[in-house]
């Protein structure tokens, strides 16, 4: 059951690129303060009931970037591996990868923010139709058992794709109705397809180390993610395959996918193939 504050954490303020690159460079260094500490050293407008850095503090983990703890107001920020590796590479966060990085996040199933998590997949109408804003919130209004207006549901994540943090992705549009913009295999971006792909497994199928294409494309869903075809992903398979990250039973149908790598392995080379 997802509660309206859930729902609501962003506090009607979209995602920034610059709180972000400063909550990431504070968790680099273990910093712990409460909400104003972090707004002066920062720059984070805050106020006492409301303002940017709680709810940036939460986009940041949800995007997979920090952990964080809050003890009676008290906020102890860390970087995950996968931030300690953005803050390394690419520490004001501009690069395309970085941003492609935290939309698998912020999208993650089952783990990332309840309004992005059901628009990249449970709301993903394919690339052959569109869907109205009115029929894409009432079908998340009855998943989420909650009845809210468009706005305060889905009225952030369309500006951080149309015009804000994701905008450069290209990866909808959306006015009166949303379309889902198709993409093609980009080699650069390999790692973090492979990344993204291990990394939902882990929680997805647990223990598992083979599954198949179907499982890959029905419950992992990166062709959603990334709004590639299957054709596209059979591409990044083969390239998992030829990098040793996977191995391929092709003789079976639907074809096998046997993991060999921990995804762990795959963070210092997310962003090996930027040229």
């Amino acid at each position: 059951m997802i509660n309206r504050s859930q729902l609501k954490f962003h506090e009607t303020f979209q995602p920034e690129l610059s709180y972000i690159a400063k909550l990431l460079d504070l968790a680099g260094k273990g910093y712990s303060g409460d909400k104003f500490q972090i707004s002066e050293i920062t720059g984070i407008p805050t106020g006492k009931q409301k303002g940017k850095v709680e709810p940036h503090i939460k986009y940041a983990a949800y995007m997979g970037l920090i952990r964080f703890e809050n003890e009676k107001g008290i906020y102890t920020l860390n970087c995950t591996e996968v931030g300690n590796e953005v803050l390394e590479q690419d520490p004001f966060v501009h690069e395309k990868l970085s941003k492609w990085l935290c939309h698998c996040g912020i999208s993650r199933i089952n783990h990332g923010a309840p309004q992005w998590y059901y628009t990249v997949h449970l709301g993903h109408s394919g690339f052959y139709r569109a869907d109205t804003s009115a029929h894409h919130l009432d079908k998340a209004n009855t998943l989420f058992s909650t009845s809210i207006s468009f706005e305060e549901m889905f009225g952030v994540v369309r500006r951080s794709y149309s015009e804000g943090f994701f905008s450069s992705l290209n990866y909808l549009k959306w006015d009166e109705k949303l379309t889902y913009l198709p993409h093609n295999y980009n080699p650069e971006m390999l790692f973090l397809y492979a990344f993204s792909i291990l990394e939902c497994w882990d929680r997805v199928f647990s223990g598992k180390k083979e599954i198949s294409f179907d499982d890959l494309n029905r419950n992992i869903e990166p062709g959603k993610t990334f709004n590639l075809n299957e054709e596209e992903i059979d591409s990044i398979l083969n390239e998992m395959s030829y990098e040793g990250i996977v191995i391929l039973n092709r003789q079976l149908y639907p074809t096998t996918i046997v993991r060999t790598v921990e995804t762990s392995e795959l963070v210092p080379k997310l962003y090996s193939r930027l040229l």
